[in-house]
């Protein structure tokens, strides 16, 4: 009889679904003070099956059957909620995407992934050569990950799964993007492994080679295993039923797809046990409490233990506590000797000893303001004084102007200056801003107090 290498019995897998994807909602969901918020979804219902040695077992199912879950459980990514699940030997996965880090080659990638299976260095360098051989990646193999096709990656993880000392292999969908001479290359090779004795558990849509691969085919369906036995008794069923779902309306797929994802919310793990003991009535009244006992063992990794729980709320007591000390008049000692009169009297009090410093900083700063008051007021003193001095001297050096005088048609800056008895440079320095190479009628310019600057009077008034 050949030795078991996988064995589950009466596995579930219980995700918590929360209403709004936020940081927040998880941390609660870590402590369990989110309970109410959460809903329940069943990802896997009382799944049982046994793998021998050397056998190559298939998962087939719909999109969101379970499979992944089912594999990363025995892989040991995730926890299981309920049940047992034995491993004899060591395990070695590879997905679709390959889990290859993007920026890494994929030479780099190797020797990570090999010592991380525990593999050495000088075994690494042993195998190097024939991985890359076997991946047919040529040049392209120096070459970060980034670049790769899904079909790259996968041959480049399936190369390095296939060079690993492991008795069980699962592949996830890891060959389903590969060209068929890899397909038939990684075939021939798996035969060879399960002729040493290896198990495989294969996790894929292509029915063709679970058929051509597989001795025995697990048939999941919204969680629950649907079927378990040789390809040709599942197989059939499996199609029958993808050609029933398929030949459906939109709507009644859509209302088929509502109903068994209710079902896997309404589960519960009394659920579960009503199944497991109605579904053998022989079975003794001990063997059924063993069972229930095995079902209480909960294996939510993701969940803090009560004593986890207990140490988080009261590091974050106590961040709290330092902070309001911070606030406050006290110190720690005494905050913590009497809180009481420290949270009643004390809290957001500042310090003696602050209270002072800051009075000192404030008179300080208000001197270090009068000086600079004192200093601003005493230099605008001596500005006014000086352009008082200025304009003084200006008013000696210079005629004030008094009026304006409009540009008439035919003037220019030198008839108007002799016309008035004045020099041009004097009318020039009461007008900066104009321009004199050009004077139009109409405009205004200032001209001296010392003349007269009206309009020359006509000779008809002359004559008078």
């Amino acid at each position: 009889m050949k030795a078991i290498k996988i064995k589950a019995q009466y596995l579930t897998k219980k995700f918590e679904l929360l209403p709004v994807k936020s940081s927040g909602n998880k941390a609660r969901s870590l402590i369990g003070s989110n309970a109410k918020n959460e809903t329940d979804f069943w990802a896997l219902r009382n799944v049982s099956f046994t793998v021998n040695e050397g056998e190559c077992v298939g998962v087939i199912g719909l999109n969101g059957a379970g499979k992944s879950t089912l594999s990363n459980i025995i892989s040991g990514q995730i926890a299981q909620t309920t049940g047992q699940v034995e491993i004899n030997g060591d395990v070695s996965i590879i997905a679709a995407n390959a889990g290859m880090q993007n920026n890494l080659s994929g030479r780099e990638n190797i020797r990570l992934k090999a010592l991380m299976v525990g593999m050495s260095n000088k075994e690494i360098k042993a195998k190097m050569d024939d991985i890359v051989d076997f991946s047919e990646l040529g040049p392209f193999i120096d070459q970060p990950v980034k670049t790769y096709s899904s079909g790259m990656k996968a041959k480049l993880g399936f190369s390095i799964m296939v060079h690993q000392e492991t008795d069980i292999m699962i592949i996830d969908e890891g060959l389903s993007v590969g060209d068929k001479t890899f397909v038939d290359k990684s075939k021939e090779k798996m035969f060879e492994f399960r002729d040493q004795g290896k198990t495989i558990l294969l996790v894929s849509h292509d029915l063709r080679t679970t058929k051509e691969w597989c001795d025995r085919v697990i048939w999941l369906n919204n969680g629950e295993v649907k079927a378990y036995g040789t390809p040709d008794e599942v197989l059939p069923e499996y199609e029958k039923f993808t050609q029933w779902f398929k030949k459906l309306s939109k709507k009644e797929q859509d209302n088929y797809k509502k109903a068994q994802r209710q079902a896997q919310l309404d589960y519960s793990v009394d659920d579960l046990k009503n199944e497991i003991i109605n579904s053998k009535t022989t079975r003794s009244r001990r063997e059924n409490q063993k069972i229930v006992a095995i079902l209480k063992d909960k294996k939510d990794s993701h969940k803090l233990s009560l004593f986890s729980k207990t140490l988080v709320q009261l590091s974050i007591l106590c961040f709290i506590w330092l902070t309001l000390v911070s606030l406050s008049s006290v110190s720690l000692g005494a905050s913590v000797k009497h809180p009481v009169d420290f949270l009643t009297n004390r809290l957001f009090k500042v310090k003696k000893g602050s209270q002072d410093k800051e009075k000192a900083n404030n008179n300080k700063i208000k001197s270090q303001l009068a000086k600079s008051k004192k200093s601003s007021a005493q230099s605008k003193s001596k500005s006014s004084k000086k352009k008082q001095g200025s304009s003084e001297d200006e008013k000696t050096s210079r005629p004030e102007a008094k009026t304006t005088y409009v540009v008439q048609a035919g003037d220019s800056l030198s008839t108007i200056a002799e016309n008035k008895g004045i020099s041009i440079d004097s009318i020039k320095a009461l007008n900066p801003d104009i321009d004199f190479s050009i004077i139009q009628p109409g405009q205004e310019i200032v001209l001296p107090n010392s003349v007269e600057t009206t309009t020359k009077p006509s000779s008809e008034g002359e004559t008078e």
